[in-house]
Protein backbone atom coordinates (compact mmCIF):
# COMPACT_ATOMS: atom_id res chain seq x y z
CA UNK A 1 0.00 0.00 0.00
CA UNK A 2 1.14 3.49 -0.81
CA UNK A 3 0.76 6.41 1.56
CA UNK A 4 -2.12 8.85 1.11
CA UNK A 5 -1.32 12.06 -0.74
CA UNK A 6 -3.61 15.08 -0.36
CA UNK A 7 -5.00 16.33 -3.67
CA UNK A 8 -5.83 19.60 -1.90
CA UNK A 9 -2.15 20.07 -0.99
CA UNK A 10 -1.15 19.57 -4.63
CA UNK A 11 -3.57 22.32 -5.64
CA UNK A 12 -2.22 24.54 -2.86
CA UNK A 13 1.37 24.00 -3.98
CA UNK A 14 0.62 24.33 -7.71
CA UNK A 15 -2.42 26.64 -7.93
CA UNK A 16 -1.94 27.14 -11.69
CA UNK A 17 -3.48 23.69 -12.13
CA UNK A 18 -6.84 25.42 -11.72
CA UNK A 19 -6.12 27.47 -14.87
CA UNK A 20 -6.11 24.37 -17.09
CA UNK A 21 -9.30 24.61 -19.14
CA UNK A 22 -9.83 20.88 -19.67
CA UNK A 23 -11.31 19.30 -16.54
CA UNK A 24 -9.94 15.90 -17.56
CA UNK A 25 -6.43 17.27 -18.02
CA UNK A 26 -6.62 19.11 -14.68
CA UNK A 27 -7.50 15.92 -12.87
CA UNK A 28 -4.82 13.89 -14.63
CA UNK A 29 -2.15 16.43 -13.65
CA UNK A 30 -3.22 15.97 -10.03
CA UNK A 31 -3.30 12.20 -10.56
CA UNK A 32 0.28 12.34 -11.83
CA UNK A 33 1.52 14.20 -8.77
CA UNK A 34 -0.33 11.80 -6.46
CA UNK A 35 1.25 8.85 -8.29
CA UNK A 36 4.73 10.37 -8.09
CA UNK A 37 4.57 11.56 -4.48
CA UNK A 38 3.03 8.40 -3.05
CA UNK A 39 5.96 6.40 -4.44
CA UNK A 40 8.54 8.77 -2.95
CA UNK A 41 9.80 10.01 0.40
CA UNK A 42 8.04 13.34 -0.21
CA UNK A 43 4.51 14.22 0.91
CA UNK A 44 4.15 17.53 -0.94
CA UNK A 45 5.64 19.33 -3.90
CA UNK A 46 7.03 21.85 -1.42
CA UNK A 47 9.06 19.08 0.23
CA UNK A 48 11.23 18.65 -2.88
CA UNK A 49 14.44 20.67 -2.77
CA UNK A 50 14.83 23.54 -5.21
CA UNK A 51 17.52 22.32 -7.60
CA UNK A 52 17.91 21.72 -11.32
CA UNK A 53 19.63 18.41 -10.61
CA UNK A 54 21.20 17.20 -7.36
CA UNK A 55 23.81 19.84 -6.41
CA UNK A 56 23.27 21.78 -9.65
CA UNK A 57 21.57 25.20 -9.52
CA UNK A 58 20.69 24.73 -5.85
CA UNK A 59 18.43 27.53 -4.62
CA UNK A 60 19.42 29.38 -1.47
CA UNK A 61 15.74 29.78 -0.64
CA UNK A 62 12.63 28.10 -1.97
CA UNK A 63 11.64 24.61 -3.02
CA UNK A 64 10.71 22.91 -6.26
CA UNK A 65 7.28 24.55 -6.44
CA UNK A 66 8.94 27.94 -7.03
CA UNK A 67 10.67 26.55 -10.11
CA UNK A 68 7.67 24.64 -11.46
CA UNK A 69 5.38 27.63 -11.12
CA UNK A 70 7.98 30.06 -12.41
CA UNK A 71 8.65 28.01 -15.54
CA UNK A 72 4.93 27.67 -16.16
CA UNK A 73 4.38 31.42 -15.87
CA UNK A 74 7.37 32.18 -18.11
CA UNK A 75 6.09 29.75 -20.72
CA UNK A 76 2.63 31.32 -20.52
CA UNK A 77 4.20 34.75 -21.04
CA UNK A 78 5.84 33.47 -24.22
CA UNK A 79 2.51 32.01 -25.34
CA UNK A 80 0.65 35.26 -24.61
CA UNK A 81 3.26 37.45 -26.33
CA UNK A 82 3.09 35.55 -29.59
CA UNK A 83 -0.69 35.11 -29.42
CA UNK A 84 -1.10 38.89 -29.12
CA UNK A 85 1.35 39.76 -31.90
CA UNK A 86 0.85 36.78 -34.21
CA UNK A 87 -2.63 35.34 -33.57
CA UNK A 88 -2.28 33.06 -36.57
CA UNK A 89 0.48 31.15 -34.73
CA UNK A 90 -1.28 28.49 -32.66
CA UNK A 91 -0.02 27.02 -29.38
CA UNK A 92 -1.99 24.75 -27.03
CA UNK A 93 -2.33 26.71 -23.79
CA UNK A 94 -3.49 23.71 -21.77
CA UNK A 95 -0.45 21.70 -22.85
CA UNK A 96 1.79 24.62 -21.84
CA UNK A 97 0.16 24.71 -18.40
CA UNK A 98 0.15 20.96 -17.81
CA UNK A 99 3.62 20.53 -19.29
CA UNK A 100 5.09 23.32 -17.20
CA UNK A 101 3.58 21.97 -13.99
CA UNK A 102 4.68 18.40 -14.72
CA UNK A 103 8.00 18.87 -16.52
CA UNK A 104 10.04 18.08 -13.38
CA UNK A 105 7.64 15.61 -11.78
CA UNK A 106 10.34 12.95 -12.10
CA UNK A 107 12.39 14.72 -9.44
CA UNK A 108 10.23 12.85 -6.95
CA UNK A 109 12.51 9.92 -7.84
CA UNK A 110 15.82 11.55 -8.73
CA UNK A 111 15.83 13.80 -5.63
CA UNK A 112 14.44 11.22 -3.20
CA UNK A 113 16.99 10.96 -0.34
CA UNK A 114 16.47 7.20 -0.11
CA UNK A 115 17.23 6.78 -3.82
CA UNK A 116 20.20 9.17 -3.60
CA UNK A 117 21.67 7.20 -0.69
CA UNK A 118 21.19 3.91 -2.50
CA UNK A 119 22.93 5.18 -5.63
CA UNK A 120 25.77 6.71 -3.61
CA UNK A 121 26.37 3.41 -1.84
CA UNK A 122 25.71 1.00 -4.71
CA UNK A 123 25.94 2.88 -7.96
CA UNK A 124 27.56 -0.24 -9.38
CA UNK A 125 24.21 -2.03 -9.02
CA UNK A 126 21.56 0.68 -9.30
CA UNK A 127 23.28 3.34 -11.38
CA UNK A 128 23.74 6.94 -10.31
CA UNK A 129 21.04 8.01 -10.76
CA UNK A 130 18.92 4.99 -11.55
CA UNK A 131 16.59 7.24 -13.54
CA UNK A 132 17.00 10.85 -14.54
CA UNK A 133 13.95 12.91 -13.70
CA UNK A 134 13.23 13.32 -17.39
CA UNK A 135 12.79 9.58 -17.99
CA UNK A 136 10.94 8.90 -14.74
CA UNK A 137 8.68 11.88 -15.34
CA UNK A 138 7.62 10.49 -18.71
CA UNK A 139 6.90 7.16 -16.99
CA UNK A 140 4.70 8.88 -14.39
CA UNK A 141 2.73 10.82 -16.99
CA UNK A 142 2.10 7.82 -19.20
CA UNK A 143 1.19 5.67 -16.18
CA UNK A 144 -1.73 7.94 -15.25
CA UNK A 145 -2.93 8.48 -18.80
CA UNK A 146 -1.67 11.99 -19.46
CA UNK A 147 -1.34 12.84 -23.16
CA UNK A 148 1.86 11.86 -24.96
CA UNK A 149 2.56 15.58 -25.39
CA UNK A 150 3.13 15.91 -21.64
CA UNK A 151 5.38 12.86 -21.40
CA UNK A 152 7.37 14.28 -24.32
CA UNK A 153 7.82 17.57 -22.43
CA UNK A 154 9.07 15.68 -19.37
CA UNK A 155 11.78 14.12 -21.51
CA UNK A 156 12.45 16.82 -24.07
CA UNK A 157 13.00 19.71 -21.66
CA UNK A 158 16.12 18.07 -20.21
CA UNK A 159 19.67 18.68 -21.40
CA UNK A 160 20.23 15.01 -22.24
CA UNK A 161 17.43 15.15 -24.80
CA UNK A 162 18.80 18.17 -26.62
CA UNK A 163 19.27 16.21 -29.85
CA UNK A 164 15.69 14.98 -30.31
CA UNK A 165 13.00 16.87 -32.21
CA UNK A 166 10.96 18.95 -29.77
CA UNK A 167 7.28 19.70 -30.13
CA UNK A 168 6.35 23.39 -30.18
CA UNK A 169 5.03 23.31 -26.62
CA UNK A 170 8.07 21.33 -25.43
CA UNK A 171 10.39 23.85 -27.07
CA UNK A 172 8.67 26.69 -25.21
CA UNK A 173 8.86 24.86 -21.86
CA UNK A 174 12.50 23.96 -22.53
CA UNK A 175 13.43 27.61 -23.13
CA UNK A 176 11.49 28.77 -20.07
CA UNK A 177 13.09 26.08 -17.91
CA UNK A 178 16.66 26.85 -18.90
CA UNK A 179 16.04 30.60 -18.70
CA UNK A 180 14.62 30.29 -15.19
CA UNK A 181 17.72 28.55 -13.85
CA UNK A 182 20.20 30.80 -15.64
CA UNK A 183 18.50 33.97 -14.44
CA UNK A 184 18.22 32.57 -10.90
CA UNK A 185 21.97 31.96 -10.98
CA UNK A 186 22.69 35.46 -12.32
CA UNK A 187 20.57 37.00 -9.55
CA UNK A 188 22.56 35.17 -6.84
CA UNK A 189 19.60 33.01 -5.91
CA UNK A 190 21.64 29.81 -6.22
CA UNK A 191 24.57 28.64 -4.13
CA UNK A 192 27.70 29.76 -6.04
CA UNK A 193 29.33 26.34 -6.02
CA UNK A 194 26.37 24.89 -7.95
CA UNK A 195 26.21 27.21 -10.99
CA UNK A 196 29.13 26.02 -13.14
CA UNK A 197 26.68 24.95 -15.85
CA UNK A 198 25.69 28.59 -16.30
CA UNK A 199 28.94 29.02 -18.23
CA UNK A 200 31.89 31.39 -18.07
CA UNK A 201 30.07 34.52 -19.22
CA UNK A 202 27.80 34.86 -16.20
CA UNK A 203 28.50 37.71 -13.78
CA UNK A 204 26.46 37.18 -10.65
CA UNK A 205 24.81 40.24 -9.18
CA UNK A 206 24.96 39.99 -5.37
CA UNK A 207 21.61 39.87 -3.63
CA UNK A 208 20.40 43.32 -2.66
CA UNK A 209 22.53 45.10 -5.30
CA UNK A 210 20.78 47.16 -7.98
Amino acid sequence: MYKTISRAHILEDLPEIADIESAELREKVIDAWVFALERSSFDRVTDIQGEGSPNIFSLKRGTQDAHLRGVTRLALSIYEEFKATYPEAKVDRDIILAGGLCHDIGKTWEFDPVKLKRSAERGDRYGDPTYRHSAYGAHVCLSVGLPDEIGHICMGHAMEFGQIGHSTECFIIRQADHTWWLVAAALDLCHPDTIAQAGKNIRVRPLGTE
